[in-house]
């Protein structure tokens, strides 16, 4: 009996420490961007604790940031633009499907 405790309570410990997700926040600039800011929120967001994606549309005027849901959040993102000066405003936040796990 205790046997199978001990293994539920593991199983229901890895589920937890899998189960951290993915978001994707579209942000906007309160300005027009051109390529070198689009380098620099590159570069520099990158470091930011569990950013795995950046994409910025010149065209859109959008940063698209996938990032770990346990690592950091929009309001994070938004005082790291600040950080390298710019203002940026967040359009929306989805969740990211991982197909992987599937």
């Amino acid at each position: 009996m205790k046997k199978i405790l001990l293994a539920f309570v593991m199983c229901a410990i890895s589920a937890i420490a899998f189960a951290g997700g993915k978001s994707q926040s579209v942000f906007t600039l309160d300005h027009q961007m051109a390529q070198t800011c689009e380098k620099k929120i590159k570069t520099n967001l990158r470091y930011e604790k569990g950013v795995s994606n950046i994409d910025v549309s010149l065209k859109d005027n959008t940063i698209t940031i996938t990032y770990a849901d346990d690592k950091t959040d929009a309001q994070q993102l938004i005082k790291a633009f600040k950080k390298i000066g710019f203002n940026a405003e967040l359009i929306k936040t989805t969740q990211v499907v991982d197909k992987k796990k599937k």
